[in-house]
């Protein structure tokens, strides 16, 4: 039997959904990430196996509705990252975008619009 974990996973996918939503997936590295989520890499490598695996895993629980302490607009940008990101060259992280959209905005694609639109300001207001 192995040793209990000493990290929640929940809070550590809670975080990649807050850090790669706020920041880009590209644009942080993996010691980056590790340090903002308090996971160590040994732990990272055999939960997730790469930061695709941990993204993968964060969209998941968007897609599940388990997140615990994200607030729609986090899981709103996060995807919009995933969908910018990741999901035009690997199909199954498009698939689960498409459901994460479902579940996040429905039928309303006027809202969908509408958050890319202010994401893309609020961007512009940081720079």
């Amino acid at each position: 039997m192995g040793r209990p974990r000493e990290f929640d996973e929940k809070t550590v996918l809670d975080g990649a959904i807050r850090l790669f939503g706020a920041r880009g997936f590209d644009s942080v590295p993996v010691d980056t990430a590790l340090k903002e989520i308090g996971l160590n890499r040994a732990s990272f490598y055999k939960i997730f196996g790469s930061k695709h695996g941990l993204c993968r895993s964060a969209l998941e629980t968007v897609v599940e509705g388990t997140t615990q302490a994200v607030s729609e607009e986090e899981m709103r940008d996060f995807l919009l990252v995933v969908l910018v990101e990741l999901a035009p060259t690997d199909q199954r992280l498009y698939d689960l975008s498409l459901r994460a959209a479902g579940r996040l905005f429905g039928d309303d694609s006027e809202s969908l619009g509408d958050h890319v639109l202010s994401r893309a300001r609020r961007l512009l207001d940081t720079h």
